[in-house]
């Protein structure tokens, strides 16, 4: 039986450019303990092949620091370790895939050609290819196949099934299984699916190993896939195992009848409790629900009050709560204003709903005196 540590879209180095300079620094080096992590676990279990599926890093950030960590723990395993250069990483005549600096259980795919390299003491083939430029517009699975059918034979490999017109090595569900292979180990899709078995090839994506924005939800990690073979047919047991240090969410509070700051508050607090949201967990809460119209929800001041996650992000889509016989008859510029933006809040786009409900909040405050 054949074990294997599938990973790729690590994006080493990434920016995290929504966090503040503090917490985008700690980011990084999460995500470099995540990427050790992940590799002392390879040591530690007995797997007998690590897959890279491109974009180990970031090639516009990636600093001599990331270098020498990635060649440090690449050293570090005993078993081969196979990379395939993403668009993110690509094989540039520059990139330090064309350099002679890595050990020699490292085994890296350098053009865009689909070419393999076979491990005898494992029973094992593993074809793949690279990016050379940041797009590659042609599957190189077209027309090909695998050389021996008794073999193990692993795809490892960055492309996009997602769309046969993909800049970025489109892969149909058709190359996929004509070309053969036992398991494809896939990267570039960040929030990967289930893994798939289609005329006996298994494919996969890893996913990302760290979450890097808010569309990147949920607990990352790695594939680990246990392969054996009989003949030319092939047994694969595959599953997702986490390594992320933190998480990305998505939640909603419902601040339905808050008349004060402190009542949005409770709510937001009640809904990271009934989410289990914790410390590694970098939110982005939406408030919904129908408040007092003249509240004015600041979400600044919002955030600065609230502890419990990471990371608070805060978009406020709640309504004023409009008692229509409190302003259809009032004939000040008060009703006068109300009856202007009614129609907007009630009809408009989910975006025009929120300018008129927050003018109209600030409005009511102004007439009023309170703003």
């Amino acid at each position: 039986m054949l074990k294997i540590l599938h990973t790729g879209d690590i994006h080493l180095d990434s920016p995290f450019a929504r966090l503040d300079a503090d917490r985008a620094r700690k980011r990084r080096e999460e995500l470099r303990a995540a990427f050790s992590a992940m590799i002392a676990y390879a040591r530690g279990s007995a797997v007998d092949l690590v897959l890279m599926a491109g974009d180990i890093f970031e090639s516009e950030f990636v600093t001599r620091q990331t270098e020498e960590i990635l060649l440090r723990e690449l050293s570090r395993l005993s078993c081969p370790v196979v990379i395939a250069p993403g668009n993110h990483d690509c094989a540039s005549p520059d990139s330090i895939w064309m350099r002679d600096i890595f050990p020699d259980n490292v085994y890296i795919f350098r053009t865009p050609e689909i070419t393999k390299f076979s491990f005898d003491h494992l029973n094992t083939d593993v074809y793949g290819y690279a990016f050379t430029s940041p797009e590659m517009t042609v599957s190189p699975l077209c027309g090909r196949r695998v050389q021996d059918p008794t073999r193990i034979n692993l795809l490892c490999a960055h492309g996009d099934t997602s769309s046969p017109i993909s800049r970025y090595a489109p892969l149909t569900r058709a190359d996929l299984s004509g070309f053969g292979a036992d398991y494809a180990a896939l990267g570039h899709i960040h929030n990967p699916g289930v893994i798939e078995c289609r005329d006996r090839t298994v494919s996969a994506y890893c996913g990302c190993l760290e979450g890097r924005a808010p569309d990147e939800t949920g607990p990352k990690g790695a594939v680990v896939a246990e392969i054996s073979k009989q003949g030319t047919t092939a047994t694969v047991r595959a599953g997702r195992i986490r390594f992320s240090r933190r998480r990305y969410e998505n939640g909603t509070a419902d601040c339905t009848g808050a008349v004060t700051l402190g009542d949005i508050e409770t709510a937001i607090h009640h809904a990271i409790t009934a989410g289990g949201y914790g410390e590694d967990t970098l939110l982005r809460l939406t408030l919904s629900g129908a408040v007092d119209p003249a509240l004015i929800v600041d979400t600044d001041a919002l955030r600065d009050r609230i502890s419990g996650v990471f990371s608070l992000e805060i978009t406020d889509s709640t309504l004023p709560a409009l008692r229509a016989e409190d302003f259809e008859n009032d004939r000040t510029v008060r009703g006068e204003f109300y009856r202007s933006l009614l129609p907007m809040i009630e009809n408009g786009t989910p975006r025009e709903r929120r300018i008129a409900a927050a003018a109209l909040r600030r409005g009511l405050a102004a007439i009023s005196g309170d703003n």
